[in-house]
């Protein structure tokens, strides 16, 4: 998918040629001082950005847990802007600042509620915990919170950076030792504390928040509610999974491999034969230890990963799910129909070529046994990748493989794990609504399907396409458009419902049916359509092939 940045003066003020800002500007007092947000007339709304959420994550606070602010700041703190971006490996969006100094947080309020403790929407970014931030343009929280108003249903938005790559990950046995491990996690556990204690400074409701994230934010949901083994710190009474779920996705880190990359960054910044080396690697300039951790990356890409610490992970989340290590509260969890082509390579033609390719992107080694099981419950026939699919081979540089792949690809990293967070909560009567996303975006090869996180413009209600190279809603003809639009308007409004009202069938679009829970009985889940109409089906597709997933998702290390 092909993105670019959006040029705009300020980028949540957008759907009109000429966004204006009245001149008093909203100002909020927490205990470290006063801040200035900046109001729009436009949609009439409050934005209070950049906020800093903890000290700055640099000098002795560089591969450290996150430390509160604990002094004042003087005068005003001016929060009209947007922070820095964490530093991350491939960000979209390249032209938006990004630097270590980035841990901050965002608050975007509709107006008119000043007597009404409003209920939060906290979401977590996604970007395979190694690139994005809270500032990426489509990640804007401003049309979804127009959308809760619209249907009577105001919310507050909230997103937030945190550390990614080596300044996130970064740890060794040695660091371990010290108490210092899943820095980037602590960092989201900051902030979910910060709006604890500051979010009802600004007309919200701390008893109403709810967490959700997509992809790596997802994931990090589903971290937050078994953290310290399922212990309920309070911090959000209901969670959204978005293409992320309780499932951790692929394997975590294991200790030897931090110790190898801890030990080549230490070599490439000259801290090997230090006394103090975490001291050391402290000491080293921002843009020095930049290239080093971009250097130790493209030696051993993509294992920058967090870890089981006992701690914020005390377990494998296959482990916290069977044992019921969470915290029980509501959730929404989906996944999209096509999420493994996302993640797979192109020219894969033969049987022989698949098993390669296997045995080169599994995370653990798999023997010839585990092979074969693939083998023969994925066989060689295209329809097996896509619910309701069509028999077709695609061309180069697709390949022969290419559904079949894919298939293994998604139910692998992400489908199976929906269906068995989903599970999970029906088999201790909790909560649970599952989703299906079976809409192509605009700008997305038809060959790719409803690929990962292709549903992020329709969850955000992102109707202008606002950070996207096409926008994902100008389809033809215009009745396909129309039906995209109301697909749109009934996943965020959805979503509104579930953050307001603990369900999402409060959304006020007419013409669906109801939204059921998830039912040991028959499991259904909620397919948003946008060729035709949406529905509800039951959750039966590939049921042998999710199993073996899902069955052996201790031993594959999720």
């Amino acid at each position: 998918m092909v993105r670019v940045f959006a040029t705009l003066s300020f980028l949540v003020a957008i759907a009109s040629a000429t966004p204006s800002f009245r001149s008093i500007d909203p100002l909020v007092t927490i205990r470290n001082g006063t801040i200035r947000g900046l109001h729009s007339n436009v949609w009439n709304q409050d934005f209070f950005l950049g906020v800093p959420y903890c000290q700055p994550a640099t000098g002795s606070n560089r591969f450290a847990l996150p430390k509160p602010i604990t002094t004042k700041w003087k005068g005003e703190l001016v929060a009209q802007t947007f922070g820095d971006r964490c530093l991350g490996l491939h960000h979209p969006f390249p032209d938006l600042p990004q630097s270590e100094d980035c841990l901050n947080i965002n608050i975007i309020r509709p107006t008119g509620y000043s007597n009404t403790k409003l209920p939060i929407l906290v979401w977590i970014h996604g970007g395979g915990f190694t690139s994005s931030g809270s500032s990426n343009p489509p990640y804007n929280m401003t049309w979804m919170v127009d959308q809760s108003v619209k249907i009577g249903k105001p919310i507050m938005g909230v997103s937030f950076n945190y550390r990614l790559t080596a300044w996130g990950m970064l740890s060794s046995t040695s660091m371990s030792a010290a108490g210092i491990s899943n820095i980037g996690l602590h960092d989201q556990r900051t902030a979910l504390h910060w709006v604890q204690e500051n979010i009802e400074a600004f007309g919200g409701d701390p008893r109403k928040v709810t967490i959700g994230g997509d992809s790596a934010g997802g994931v990090s949901v589903g971290i937050h509610t078994q953290a310290y083994f399922g212990r309920d710190d309070k911090l959000f009474r209901a969670a959204i999974h978005d293409s992320g779920p309780g499932l951790f996705i692929g394997a975590y880190a294991t200790m030897p491999t931090l110790d190898k990359l801890y030990n080549a960054l230490l070599a490439n910044v000259s801290c090997t034969m230090a006394a103090d080396k975490l001291s050391c690697l402290r000491q080293v300039p921002s843009n020095v230890m930049w290239a080093a951790i971009q250097t130790v990356d493209s030696q051993y890409p993509t294992q920058w990963q967090y870890h089981v610490d006992g701690g914020i992970i005390p377990e494998l989340s296959s482990v916290a799910l069977q044992k019921g290590h969470f915290v029980k509260v509501p959730i929404l969890v989906g996944s999209t129909t096509d999420e493994g082509t996302y993640a797979i390579g192109y020219g894969v033609n033969t049987t022989d070529e698949l098993i390669a390719f296997l045995k080169v992107a599994a995370a653990v080694p798999i023997d010839q046994d585990t092979i074969d099981t693939i083998l023969e419950l994925y066989p060689d026939n295209p329809v097996i990748g896509i619910p309701g699919g069509t028999i077709e081979r695609f061309p180069p540089p697709y390949g022969l493989q290419y559904k079949r792949l894919a298939a293994i690809a998604g139910d692998y990293y992400l489908i199976a794990g929906r269906r068995f967070t989903s599970r999970v909560w029906a088999q201790r009567g909790l909560t649970a609504y599952s989703w299906r996303f079976d809409t192509i975006p605009n700008g997305v090869p038809r060959e790719m399907g409803s690929t990962h996180v292709t549903d992020q413009a329709f969850v955000f209600a992102n109707f202008q396409g606002v950070g996207y190279g096409e926008n994902y809603y100008d389809v033809s003809p215009l009745s396909r458009k129309e039906n995209y639009i109301r697909v749109g308007l009934l996943m965020s409004r959805s979503l509104v419902s579930f953050v307001h009202d603990l369900t999402p069938n409060n959304h006020g679009v007419p013409g669906y049916p109801k939204w059921p829970k998830y039912d040991l009985h028959r499991p259904q889940n909620f397919v948003f359509l946008g060729n035709t109409t949406s529905f509800v089906e039951d959750d039966d597709f590939r049921v042998p092939q999710i199993d073996l997933w899902i069955d052996n998702s201790q031993e594959y290390g999720h």
